[in-house]
């Protein structure tokens, strides 16, 4: 009779081991619509946005987990208490953060959001929002170099070697925790418009430097559309 109880404790250890995110079906869940769409990548979400948000969810211990869908439309919070007054915290810190946060009540698309939560690429947690920050930094850098190298002011590795270290200021610019009032300052804005310059400055001189501002405010003038 013991060995017949031990093997069921193990089939029963196994069987909840082998379960997916998705099939702990007893989890509460919340998703919230969001205009968190990257404007210099508006295929991901804008994780300099959004970051500030998961960093405030890590002290509420209402909040199990926070996620982002990799557009920056959808937030989840995963509950480990989702009582009125916990839910109100979370909206309280949506205002906090100036996001405009709208709760999902529609159950065809929390069914929707439900299929693909968790799969990986596709939705985010936590702090691995600084991997959307990293992505967006590379396409800052490209947006930076390509206009010029097609236009002929730079030559390719003249671009290969700007667009790395563009990439590398912005990589870790973008993953800092910033207000919103922060992020679209003038200050900001024009503090890492002048370290690019200064970038192509470095590489190829000011005489073919002044050549790629346009290119070059054009590109950086997009990261203020992530508000």
């Amino acid at each position: 009779m013991k060995k017949i109880a031990v093997l069921i404790v193990i089939a029963a250890v196994c069987i909840i081991g082998c379960l997916s995110p998705k099939e702990k079906s007893n989890e509460s869940i919340s998703f919230y619509k969001v205009p968190l769409v990257c404007g210099a990548a508006p295929e991901i979400g804008c994780g300099s946005r959004i970051k500030p948000m998961f960093v405030a969810t890590q002290k509420e211990k209402a909040v199990k987990e926070a996620w982002t869908n990799r557009e920056g439309t959808v937030i989840a919070i995963v509950w480990n208490d989702t009582n009125a007054a916990n839910q109100q915290k979370i909206k309280d810190l949506f205002i906090a953060n100036d996001i405009d946060a709208e709760l999902i009540n529609d159950t065809s698309i929390i069914k929707e959001q439900k299929a693909s939560f968790r799969d990986k690429g596709r939705w985010y947690k936590g702090l691995e929002v600084d991997q959307l920050s990293i992505e967006e930094a590379g396409v800052i850098a490209r947006k930076t170099t390509s206009f010029a190298l097609q236009e002929g002011y730079i030559d390719s590795n003249a671009a290969s070697e700007i667009k790395q270290d563009i990439e590398k200021y912005f990589k870790a610019e973008l993953v800092q925790v910033r207000t919103l009032d922060n992020l679209t300052s003038d200050s900001t804005q024009e503090r890492w418009k002048k370290q690019a310059y200064d970038i192509v400055v470095g590489h190829v001189g000011k005489e073919k430097a002044d050549k790629v501002v346009e290119a070059y405010e054009t590109s950086l003038s997009e990261i203020k559309s992530c508000e």
